[in-house]
């Protein structure tokens, strides 16, 4: 993979946090092919990262790749965040009719394992920001830079106050099903996407290309 040479002594650190973010996610999914508990939720009674959640990343951190090459395809990069945000959107409409989201068909998934309203919310938000840095007028308007603040400061309050463990008196209902390893993955993609965003001589090529998308 040819990555992109920036001016930033740290460049290598979202390719870095990208492949070791995709290494978990696939060891999440093997997990669930393979039944073992502990890859899919870290501990007993912990709530567990959902197949659909485990998908969604892959695209995310894929995306974050695809972008981080010397010529990022722009299509393929706007269309990993636009499945992305579909996948947490159809499972926020289907969670709210009473449904399992789309994770009904995983056989060792117990009936609290499924996509938390945070995990959607920080979903939707990593999906814009990674659509926005494909996007001048996004960028433009420091859509990829906001995400990115607006996920860790989030991710970082669940992180310091809220129990993993499912039925936890000290668990957020707002975020009571997610998982530790959704926590990390956030907080990786949110930080590697504040690192790209940031990016000095990214930023010099957006001042020099045409005002256009």
């Amino acid at each position: 993979m040819a990555i992109r040479r920036t001016d930033m002594p740290h460049r290598w650190l979202p390719l870095v946090l990208s492949l070791s973010a995709l290494l978990l996610v696939g060891a999440v999914l093997a997990g669930w092919l393979l039944g073992v508990e502990v890859l899919v939720r870290g501990a007993p009674n912990r709530a567990a990262m959902v197949p659909s959640t485990a998908i969604t990343f892959g695209l995310l951190f894929s995306g974050l790749l695809i972008h981080l090459q010397r010529q990022p395809l722009r299509g393929a990069v706007l269309a990993c965040a636009a499945i992305a945000a579909g996948v947490a959107l159809t499972n926020s409409i289907v969670i709210q009719l009473g449904g399992g989201g789309l994770d009904v068909l995983a056989e060792t998934r117990a009936p609290s394992d499924r996509m938390s309203p945070g995990t959607i919310a920080g979903l939707i938000v990593a999906a814009l920001g990674l659509a926005g840095l494909c996007s001048a007028r996004l960028c433009r308007a420091e859509v990829p830079v906001l995400s990115a603040m607006a996920g860790l400061s989030g991710i970082v309050a669940v992180l310091f106050v809220h129990n993993f463990h499912r039925g936890s008196p000290l668990a957020l209902p707002f975020v009571e099903a997610m998982s530790i390893y959704t926590a990390l993955c956030l907080l990786i993609f949110f930080a590697a996407l504040l690192l790209v965003a940031l990016d000095p001589s990214a930023e010099r090529q957006r001042r020099a290309r045409p005002a256009r998308s």
